[in-house]
C-alpha cells in the first residue's frame, strides 16, 4: 500500500504546474510505448516536484533539481546538456522550481531530475519532462530606436 502511495504522489506531483502550462501540452513516446503528457513552461514559472526521496530526506540534505535537454528529433541542440535550477523553496514533501531564464532554453523539452545528497549515497527520482517555451513578449527594443533630427 505505501508503494501505491508514493507511485501516485510521484505521478501527480510531478505533473504538478502552478501556472496555466497545463492548457497547453505537447505528447512525446515514453521507453514503454505508451504516450506521456509534456506540459509547456515559460522561464519564469514555477512548477512543483514530489517524490519520495524529497519526502525521506533528512533536515539537512541537499536538493537539487537538474534539467536535462531530452535531445527530441525535431529539436536542435543548444549547445548545453544540463541546467541547474537554482531558484528552489523545499517543503515537507516537495520542491517548488523556478524555470531558469537561459539563452536558447527555449523551444526545448528537458527531463526533470530530482537528487538528494545527504550523509548517504544520493537518491534521485525522475520528474517527468516539461516543454520550455519562449516568453510569447515580443521584443520592443528594435521599437525604439533613435530618431534622427536633421
Amino acid at each position: 500500500m505505501r508503494q501505491l502511495v508514493a507511485a501516485i504522489t510521484l505521478f501527480f506531483g510531478a505533473a504538478l504546474v502552478h501556472t496555466p502550462a497545463l492548457a497547453e501540452a505537447t505528447l512525446i513516446p515514453s521507453p514503454d510505448n505508451s504516450t506521456e503528457i509534456v506540459p509547456d513552461v515559460a522561464p519564469g514559472d514555477e512548477i512543483s516536484i514530489a517524490c519520495a526521496p524529497i519526502e525521506h530526506r533528512d533536515a539537512n540534505s541537499d536538493v537539487r533539481v537538474v534539467l536535462t535537454i531530452a535531445a527530441l528529433p525535431n529539436e536542435s541542440s543548444p549547445g548545453f546538456k544540463k541546467v541547474l535550477a537554482t531558484d528552489e523553496q523545499l517543503g515537507r514533501y516537495g520542491v517548488v522550481v523556478r524555470i531558469p531564464d537561459v539563452p536558447d532554453l527555449a523551444d526545448h523539452t528537458v527531463s526533470l531530475n530530482v537528487y538528494v545528497v545527504d550523509g548517504g549515497p544520493p537518491q534521485g527520482c525522475d520528474a517527468g519532462h516539461v516543454k520550455v517555451v519562449s516568453h510569447g513578449l515580443p521584443d520592443f527594443r528594435q521599437e525604439y530606436k533613435h530618431n534622427h533630427f536633421s
